[in-house]
């Protein structure tokens, strides 16, 4: 099978792509104290849910990809968590704040 210049580029660019939102938090499990916000999370494998845990409860909840990240929606407060794999910020009533996740253990 011959491909020509134009299919190889495309299919390089659509490699490109897909690796351009894979997810830095998959799998892994955080912890955060910045700016008087702090709080533990994990994030399953594919980047599909997160469980937080911060003042309340502990929270299980889907994520959604943005154009930033992965947000969720929590019962308090928002999530975003950024694409760099450790800036997460926080949605509460109108405010954000940001903080810096850490890789527990």
């Amino acid at each position: 099978m011959r491909f020509t210049l134009p299919v190889l580029t495309a299919l390089g660019l659509t490699a490109l792509s897909s690796t351009a939102h894979a997810c830095a938090w998959a799998g892994g499990d955080y912890s955060f104290k910045e700016n008087g916000i702090y709080g533990e999370l994990r994030v399953n494998a594919d980047c599909t849910e997160i469980w937080w845990k911060r003042l309340e409860e502990p929270e299980t909840v889907p994520l959604a990809r943005t154009d930033d990240g992965w947000r969720g929606e929590l019962e308090r407060v928002d999530v975003e968590l950024l694409e760099n794999g450790h800036s997460l910020r926080i949605f509460d009533g109108g405010v954000m704040r940001s903080a810096r996740a850490e890789p527990k253990g």
